[in-house]
């Protein structure tokens, strides 16, 4: 549960009213234009508005309301989880009804190839966590005080974030890499539907700030190219889940730390 540090003012119920809004419009429009333009099944257009549409507009309204707040941080893991848990499985349950599990990427490789796929995405995504607390050093720009405070601290909560790691490793990559790709390629190409979902991987993060969106659409696109390239989701799933785990418990302290003197980025101002 959030606890708030300073006034919310009425700009940014505002904002986090228009963000709302064009989540609203966005899903419509995108609604509209796979069940009429595109003739998809009202299932699936309904599951990709809300992924591409309905998800990133509430991701996107919250962002002006976190401005200088904490989070009691074993609430919010359980309710990430469980939301991650759920968008994962209505994408597994939709996704494999006509053609099996190969359609949403789940598809076994040889040993070696799984082994090479996922040690490699995980080292890609690595590297670009680092890079990026390289380059806000280097900027002066701050992780956010809410990111920072989704760290865990305790045995208790880093148990309960491993969970967490992995339900969004299996849940985020079922939705907007298994999922997601192969129904819009048919309409976008592979690239067009790599790149869309990518965007919007990345806005989903909007609460880390802008060099976090960033780097996580960066993260974005080196999963769905390794997806699309291994011919399996497993090493994507496999390599998000491993990234989660090392920055968010083996080394998130160093990776937020040293304390900036300089001001936070909230994630107001990362918008702006």
């Amino acid at each position: 549960m959030a606890t708030e540090e300073s006034t919310r003012g009425p700009t940014a119920m505002a904002q986090a009213r228009n963000y709302a809004a064009i989540g609203v419009l966005a899903f419509w429009g995108v609604l509209l234009w796979l069940t009429v333009g595109a003739e998809y099944p009202v299932l699936d257009a309904v599951l990709l508005a809300t992924l591409l549409a309905a998800v990133p507009g509430l991701a996107m309204a919250q962002v002006p309301l976190i401005k200088g707040m904490t989070v009691d941080r074993l609430p919010a893991y359980w309710s990430s989880i469980l939301t991650l848990w759920l968008l994962g499985t209505g994408c597994w349950l939709v996704g494999t009804r006509n053609d099996g599990l190969s359609a949403i990427g789940i598809v076994p490789l040889p040993p070696g190839a799984m082994i090479g796929w996922s040690v490699t995405l995980t080292v890609a995504g690595m590297a670009i966590i680092l890079l990026f607390r390289w380059i806000g050093s280097r900027v002066g720009v701050a992780e956010t005080l809410l990111l920072r405070s989704l760290l865990p601290r305790t045995g208790e909560e880093r148990r309960v974030f491993a969970l967490l790691s992995i339900a969004a490793g299996t849940g985020e990559e079922l939705a907007y890499r298994g999922y997601a790709i192969p129904m819009l390629a048919p309409v976008l190409g592979v690239g067009g539907a790599a790149a869309l979902t990518t965007v919007v991987f990345g806005l989903m993060h909007g609460y880390q700030g802008r060099l976090g969106i960033l780097r996580t659409t960066l993260m974005g696109a080196v999963l769905a190219w390794g997806f699309l390239a291994a011919g399996s989701l497993i090493p994507a799933m496999i390599a998000h889940t491993a990234i989660d785990l090392i920055a968010g418990i083996a080394i998130g302290d160093w990776l937020l730390s040293p304390e900036p003197d300089y001001r936070v980025d909230d994630a107001e101002s990362s918008l702006s």
